[in-house]
């Protein structure tokens, strides 16, 4: 144990060094999917280029080895010219350095997924092997690395080729990761899931470690997404009609898309996407969602009276059975950490809320039908939601029934002890006060006329204005 503590024994790391010292702060950590996440940083570039118009098509390879991946687009491709400020290949600069790419504004990318800079220099530190491959200009650039450090200089490997697009092969590194054998049928769902959200990009999937090679695209969108999760439920829908809202310019901070069918499944499933990005942990655009159908679908329901004398309709019991997809594209998306699994942004939940708000609510009484069914399933699951509760105790479970046993035993009847007449005698702490004037004088009604006859006496003469208890 060291007796002395100074400056020797602050330690710098310069360059990927944390990267390889700290991985879970970069990728979650180096299980099943961190070595995923790796993959999905480098996917997330190439969308970025599809999704700003800039390509069309992505290519995934997964080699016969099954732990090493080509990702290639025919995007722009990256830069390869010398850097103005560092000296060197831009492209070995956005490789090797933390914090380094052009999408920390909106002049080269509207909206993307890749924010701080990390993404691909984190998989390069990560990696036993990477090549990048650029084509630019009629000319093909590559150069290799080895665990994030260049092995060669950036070098011309072929003149007069068609087209642009960057391509990026990567094996990972065994000294960090547990595993860096790939799940073939996890990468096709994932690249799937990218086609639905970006209608007009297609992606080939090619499987060497089973020779199996599939296109991917599919121009219905999340509309066609939703109806794929519910067939895969295996559950009957609620109403025939998907709700659908499209708004290319919410509030004028980005793009919106939202897919709402319920169903008859014991539970939720919202399914939410930043930038193609999708947020396991939900966040802003989420509670937007949840708040904007809480709201509508009470509005209708108390619009068209719909809702059961005395049956309390909670927020839960709107979206049980629901299956909803958000697709949200904004310009600055605030995601918590690396992994981004959860967006932070505070304007973007009323925003999602408003956008949905007026058009679910127009669309509900446009389809009357499709609204008294929703109004339908709501009941039903606020009705369940009571009876469960009444199972198992009422108001509270367990706690409510501890209570109540101790409230009998202290409000045991005295045999042969007066009932109190009203809340005034009740709350006083003489057992022998007389009952007030008021409730004197109800007593001297008949039983079956005291509360109409007398009310309005107990209201002006009884301390305690309680008309709760007018039969003494």
């Amino acid at each position: 144990m060291p007796t002395t503590y100074t400056g020797e024994d602050i330690d710098v790391l310069e360059g990927l060094e944390p990267v390889r010292k700290r991985p879970g702060m970069y990728i979650g950590g180096t299980g099943r999917p961190g070595l995923h996440h790796i993959l999905w940083e480098v996917v997330d570039n190439a969308v970025d280029e599809a999704t700003n118009g800039y390509a069309s098509t992505i290519e995934v390879t997964l080699h016969e080895d099954g732990s090493s991946v080509t990702v290639e687009d025919n995007g722009r491709g990256i830069p390869i010219d010398e850097h103005p400020e560092k000296g060197v290949p831009t492209l070995e600069l956005i490789l090797t350095t933390l914090h380094s790419g052009g999408k920390f504004d909106a002049s080269n990318y509207i909206t993307s997924g890749g924010l701080h800079g990390v993404g691909v220099s984190v998989v390069n530190a990560l990696s036993q092997e990477m090549v990048a491959t650029v084509k630019r200009d009629g000319q093909a650039f590559q150069q290799r690395f080895q665990r994030g450090t260049p092995v060669t200089e950036l070098e011309l490997t072929e003149e007069s080729v068609r087209g642009t697009g960057t391509s990026i092969f990567f094996r990972p590194d065994p000294d960090i990761f547990e595993s860096v054998e790939f799940d073939p049928a996890w990468i096709r769902e994932q690249l799937e899931v990218k086609t639905y959200l970006n209608r007009d990009l297609r992606i080939v999937f090619a499987d060497a470690t089973s020779g199996e090679r599939v296109e991917l695209q599919h121009e219905g969108g999340i509309e066609e997404y939703l109806e794929h999760l519910v067939d895969d439920l295996q559950v009957n829908q609620v109403h025939e009609d998907t709700f659908m809202l499209a708004d290319d310019d919410v509030e004028g901070e980005g793009r919106l898309e939202i897919a709402l069918q319920w169903t008859d499944a014991p539970t939720e499933q919202l399914h939410t996407f930043v930038n193609g990005i999708p947020t396991q942990d939900g966040g802003t655009h989420e509670q937007g969602l949840k708040s904007g159908i809480r709201s509508v679908v009470r509005s209708y329901m108390d619009t068209h009276d719909l809702v059961p004398h005395r049956l309390e309709i909670k927020g839960e019991d709107t979206r049980e059975g629901l299956v909803a997809i958000v697709n949200l594209f904004v310009v600055d998306p605030q995601f918590q950490g690396q992994t981004k699994d959860k967006l932070n942004n505070p304007s973007v939940r009323s925003m999602v809320k408003g956008s949905l708000r007026t058009q679910f609510e127009q669309y509900l009484n446009d389809h009357p039908s499709t609204g008294e069914a929703i109004a339908s399933r709501v009941i039903q699951a606020a009705k369940a939601r009571r009876a469960s509760r009444s199972a198992s105790g009422g108001g509270g479970g367990g706690r409510a029934r501890r209570n109540g046993s101790r409230g009998d035993r202290r409000n045991k009847r005295v045999i042969g002890a007066r009932r109190p007449c009203c809340p005034c005698e009740e709350k006083s702490s003489t057992p022998s006060r007389r009952p007030s004037a008021a409730c004197r004088t109800i007593r001297s009604f008949p039983t079956s006329s005291r509360r109409s006859a007398a009310a309005s006496a107990m209201i002006l003469t009884c301390p305690t204005s309680v008309t709760t208890r007018l039969s003494c």
